[in-house]
């Protein structure tokens, strides 16, 4: 049968979506292959220009300032993503919270025991997002936002 294009040999579809290196795409083209090709290699040699620089006009680097400000508003975005994972799972432990106790109520123990170790899995997952959101807050504190006119 075929259905799409699909053979029916399951002996052709062995290595159907897998890109193993050197094979070439159907499609055409080059190889996908990780294999080091020839050609000029920007390698920095310790010169006294900025890693910003680096195969950059120098018209396209950007103020200090402009970096700072940059840097601070993705601070301020994974912050406010952080915050958001950390509201979930605040919900999701409230939600286990109940679910243990019409688990006990029950009599379900093992129930009851499974959805206490979800509960801690969640209360490491919050740990780490609190570490991670006073990490971004030392590293990048508030600041004062300019007014906007």
């Amino acid at each position: 049968m075929d259905v799409a294009g699909l053979s029916d040999e399951r002996g052709t579809r062995l290595a159907a979506g897998h890109g193993s290196s050197g094979v070439r795409d159907r499609r055409g083209g080059r190889p996908r292959s990780s294999a080091v090709r020839p050609g000029p290699v920007n390698v920095r040699q310790g010169g006294a220009m900025p890693s910003v620089t680096i195969n950059r006009p120098a018209r396209d680097v950007m103020s200090a300032a402009a970096v700072e400000t940059a840097d601070h508003r993705q601070a301020d975005y994974f912050r406010r993503l952080l915050a958001q994972s950390r509201r979930h799972i605040d919900h999701r432990l409230g939600e286990y919270q109940k679910a243990i106790v019409t688990a006990e109520a029950a009599g379900d123990a093992e129930g009851a025991g499974s959805l206490r170790r979800m509960a801690r899995a969640e209360e490491q997952d919050r740990r780490t997002l609190d570490d991670l959101l006073e990490n971004l807050q030392r590293r990048f504190p508030h600041r004062a936002r300019p007014a906007s006119r």
